[in-house]
């Protein structure tokens, strides 16, 4: 049975404003596919999750349509379940997140702001240090977020911005962080520095190849990941 209160806590410290109850209950499906406590092809059945979240009926249905709809769910004839991606399904995802993200390195590099380029610096610095004192992978995945999050908003494009957060809603599915990966770890550091340097010298081509070749070795660690898998159940 899903810890559901853990998941309560997570949202809490996060500071997410939730407008809803049905809003409430999407963020915890989600909190619970990305940490592997709902893997790919787990059945959702709306009297038992209704029963452990202590929800009624209305707002559950509302989350769990809204989810579908963010093609996080996914029906057949025996109800919703959480999508499974397979093999070319992840390769065609990130295939066009490099394309949308080196067009965020790009523009960033072209046009970032003095404080936009410190912003990003300073982040990168903190990641070191998250490092040196072994920071466990969950905190690291968040960290890494923040920095793709600030490369995002310094391009300054809200149609791209607003593609990206379509497709990281799908990288939801992908369930817990790469960083499991000890010796991927180190990689990504190097990789952020790469993209890191780029943005601060104002070079837009290479900080685009530098942020494509980063998420093409993460496909990579993905797919390691998923071929070491005895089941579908990714990393």
């Amino acid at each position: 049975m899903i810890d559901w209160h853990k998941f309560e806590t997570q949202l809490s410290a996060s500071n997410l404003s939730v407008a809803s109850a049905a809003e409430r209950i999407r963020h915890l499906i989600l909190l619970a596919i990305q940490a592997g406590d709902l893997l790919p092809g787990s059945r959702l059945k709306e009297t038992e999750l209704g029963a452990e979240l202590h929800v009624s009926r209305t707002p559950l249905r509302e989350a769990l349509t809204a989810l579908k709809a963010e093609q996080i769910l996914e029906s057949d004839d025996s109800g919703l379940r959480v999508r499974t991606l397979d093999w070319q399904d992840i390769s065609a995802l990130y295939a066009l997140r490099a394309k949308l993200e080196g067009m965020a390195a790009l523009l960033a590099a072209a046009h970032a702001s003095s404080s936009e380029k410190q912003i990003i610096g300073q982040i990168c610095a903190d990641e070191v240090q998250l490092m040196a004192v072994g920071a466990a992978p969950s905190v690291l995945a968040v960290h890494n977020r923040r920095f793709h999050r600030a490369i995002l908003q310094a391009a300054g494009n809200k149609f791209l911005s607003e593609s990206l957060q379509q497709l990281s809603r799908l990288m939801v599915l992908l369930g817990t962080t790469a960083y499991s990966l000890a010796e991927r770890t180190d990689s990504i550091q190097k990789e952020h520095q790469y993209i890191n340097q780029a943005i601060q010298r104002g070079l837009p081509k290479e900080a685009e190849e530098a942020m494509q070749a980063h998420l093409d070795k993460a496909l990579v660690a993905r797919l390691t990941l998923l071929s070491l898998t005895d089941t579908e159940e990714l990393d």
